[in-house]
């Protein structure tokens, strides 16, 4: 009925990202740039499990930090099925912009 939610809902999501990246130096010096999805679990009690990057042939450094900064969020806020948390598959998709 609720899928689970990062703390402070997406307004809070993409600053936590920016701040919290740190750009591999491999992907920089070769000026990769892209989006990884990192599809996880959130479980019932907002820990994030399973988590992994997909394929990302251009820069597995990319899929590598994408990885590190999922692992490294805060407890989400579960999601729900019939007023029950539940375990839910998320995917979040991580773009690496060069500035």
């Amino acid at each position: 009925d609720t899928l689970p939610s990062f703390p402070g809902g997406e307004d809070s999501l993409k600053p936590y990202l920016s701040a919290h990246v740190r750009y591999p130096a491999p992907a920089r010096e070769n000026g990769h740039q892209g989006t990884v999805v990192v599809p996880f679990n959130v479980e019932p009690d907002g820990s994030l499990d399973h988590v992994v990057a997909m394929d990302n042939r251009l820069d597995t450094t990319l899929g590598v930090e994408a990885v590190r900064l999922v692992t490294g969020m805060p407890r989400w806020n579960p999601g729900y099925k019939d007023g029950k948390a539940v375990a839910v598959r998320y995917s979040l998709p991580i773009r690496f912009v060069l500035q």
